[in-house]
């Protein structure tokens, strides 16, 4: 067998590995160029996603505030409503109770006619009636 010298075997050698280094560096500089593309757009859509999250809490906060003002205002309204409410029920209370107290005069009254028509003898004392 004949022995094959490294200056023989360059040609061949550079025929096969050279095409294949130049795919390889090829291929290293396209995924290079695309993760730099691919970068670009995450951060893109990283600072629009912020943005739009700002926004987003903007609005919320106006909401929010908006809708605790509607809430104040709202209670306060049934705060006055309750307060007018228990203003007219007392006015109501005092007057029937001043109804009651100037009928009770005239069933007293009534009573005693009645008692007298029927000459029926006064009740007796009450002990606390007469040590007071």
């Amino acid at each position: 067998m004949e022995t094959v010298s490294f200056g023989d075997l360059a040609p061949i050698l550079a025929a096969v590995v050279g095409p294949m280094l130049a795919a390889v560096l090829a291929m290293m500089r396209y995924q290079h160029v695309d993760s730099t593309k691919t970068r670009t757009l995450i951060y893109n859509q990283i600072d629009k996603t912020r943005t739009l999250i700002y926004d987003l809490i903007g609005e919320n906060r106006d909401l929010i505030e908006k809708s605790n003002k509607e809430n104040q205002d709202l209670i306060e309204k049934s705060n006055k409503e309750n307060r007018d409410l228990i203003r007219e029920n007392r006015e109501l209370i005092e007057k029937n109770h001043r109804e009651v107290t100037s009928s009770l005069g005239e069933v007293r009254e009534r009573l005693a006619r009645i008692e007298g028509h029927l000459q029926l003898p006064p009740p007796p004392e009450e002990p606390e009636a007469e040590a007071a």
